[in-house]
């Protein structure tokens, strides 16, 4: 046999026992880097499952080129009764306890899953890293009858019970810095997952904010070398992805830029307040600029340049919070702001709203008065950066994110993208804002921590109704980096400093 049939049919020939199902996202030979399975991961045992009454998928693509698995209940994010175990991480606790890919997860502590396995999970992996580091699972082989598995975790002492707060919190910013430390290229970015260079620079963005809330800069810290070259990448990269800037012959826009310019804004002003630079200066007056400029008619801001884009639409108020906060960065970095981009972006926002203070999707017919949590909290936090908080509109916006902080699942699109915001906003609140989205998010951090040191997505309510997960588009460097941040983002009393430009805790001079 020829060396190149002899290596298809080696990769293409099916493990004993099944399919070879590769950490995190499924089997290599079937899926790409593209493509992944949307399966629910169980935190620190190291392993995924999927919900049975949903059989593996076929070769065939769904929308959106992800394979979908998710739960049926009716606005319930509880997850299945029943898991069965697809990807074990090699060398994880669950490996080495004996769980293995087709074993059915039934129960956990000596009790069935009766309403849902995420919560029970959840509070049986926190009691277990806060007390003796074992969670017993109850496990159907092949078929057969219940049998106990007992999986060791390393523990973390009694602090380790409410992971958002003091030393545990400090372990899971360490951890993730570390790996994303480890997958940093030699080029300062990392492997483009969606849209090229835009979402490497988007991917880097996030990361060096991680490294920035945890400690390092441009000349401290333990990832001083990681900022710099982050920083680097982006300055190099920008000019790469603009992409096409304008609609073909009438056809649709492809353009996202605007969420790298976005990004690369928000790292360079929170880099800026730490250790400037020429470049990193020069760099976030232009991404101020180039956004201001990119402003839509309407006052809201797209996915990018150029028009409509191929679903139709152009303005997105996730984008639009994104995009005011990298206004406001550039701006307290000297860029002069044209005050009529401000006004046309309030009655915009305005105008989305249902009067509440909650930002809309877009001002679009059909598309506006109902608030949500991670457009209304990244607007917020554009209207801090930009002085603008304490204004009418951001009392107002302010407000909603106060009462609706832990309203997370609620979003639409990417889960990720809303935790992210609602915890840095909430965060920056304090307070009730902050205890209700520790109250949400605290089951969903704690089952997106891996051993090691990654976080992963799962799925949701919205992944059943669209047969796609962003989250698993985006690759385990977008969650990771932005549980990262969420985490990173507060500051600690004689340690980490936090992010306080984006919180908008250095925007005193930019009041108007």
């Amino acid at each position: 046999m020829k060396p190149l049939l002899a290596l298809a049919a080696l990769l293409l020939a099916p493990a004993p026992g099944g399919l070879a199902h590769e950490w995190p996202f499924g089997d290599a030979v079937r899926t790409s880097r593209f493509k992944g399975w949307d399966l629910y991961n169980l935190g620190l045992l190291g392993a995924k499952g999927r919900d049975p009454r949903h059989p593996l998928p076929g070769d065939e693509p769904t929308a959106g080129g992800v394979r979908s698995f998710s739960i049926d209940r009716s606005g319930g994010d509880e997850g299945p009764d029943e898991l069965v175990v697809e990807i074990v991480l090699p060398g994880g606790p669950a490996a080495r306890a004996g769980l293995e890919v087709g074993d059915v997860v039934v129960g956990v502590q000596g009790r069935s899953f009766g309403d849902g396995s995420l919560e029970p999970l959840a509070k049986a992996l926190l009691k277990a890293e806060a007390g003796q580091g074992r969670v017993t699972l109850s496990v159907r082989k092949g078929g057969g009858d219940k049998e106990k598995i007992d999986v060791e975790i390393e523990p973390g002492g009694r602090d380790a019970a409410r992971p958002e707060d003091g030393a545990a919190r400090t372990r899971m910013i360490e951890a993730a810095c570390a790996w994303l430390a480890d997958r940093q290229r030699p080029d300062g970015g990392f492997d483009e997952t969606l849209s090229g260079a835009n979402g490497a620079v988007v991917m880097t963005s996030l990361a060096g904010l991680a490294w920035l809330g945890a400690g390092s800069d441009l000349r401290q810290g333990p990832h001083a070398e990681a900022v710099g070259k982050a920083a680097t990448f982006v300055v190099e990269t920008l000019p790469r992805i603009e992409g096409i800037a304008e609609s073909s012959a009438g056809g649709p826009s492809w353009n996202q830029s605007n969420w790298g310019y976005a990004h690369a804004a928000i790292f360079l002003g929170e880099l800026w307040h730490r250790t400037p630079t020429d470049e990193v200066t020069e760099t976030l007056l232009r991404c101020g600029k180039t956004l201001a400029e990119r402003q839509e008619a309407s006052g809201g801001w797209a996915h990018g340049p150029g028009g409509k884009n191929a679903l139709g639409y152009l303005e997105l108020n996730i984008v639009t919070g994104l995009a005011l906060a990298g206004i406001g960065l550039a701006a307290q970095a000297g860029y002069e702001v044209p005050e009529e981009v401000l006004e046309k972006a309030e009655v915009y926002l305005e105008r989305s709203s249902s009067g509440g203070g909650g930002v809309g999707y877009s001002a679009e017919d059909g598309k506006r008065g109902q608030g949500n949590i991670g457009r209304s909290a990244g607007a917020w936090l554009g209207y801090r950066c930009l002085g603008r908080g304490r204004k009418p509109w951001g009392k107002k916006m302010g407000a909603y994110v106060k009462r609706n902080a832990g309203a997370v699942l609620e979003g639409h699109a990417s889960l990720m993208q809303h935790y992210l915001l609602a915890g840095v906003a909430a965060g920056a609140q304090g307070g009730a804002a902050r205890k209700a989205f520790w109250e949400t998010a605290r089951r969903d951090l704690v089952l997106a921590r891996s051993p090691d040191g990654s976080f992963q997505p799962r799925p949701w309510h919205e992944t059943e109704g669209m047969k796609s997960n962003t989250d698993v588009t985006f690759g385990e460097v977008w969650t990771t980096a932005a549980w990262a941040v969420v985490l990173a983002s507060e500051p600690e009393r004689g340690g980490r400093p936090g992010l306080p430009a984006w919180r908008g805790e250095t925007a005193d001079g930019l009041d108007r």
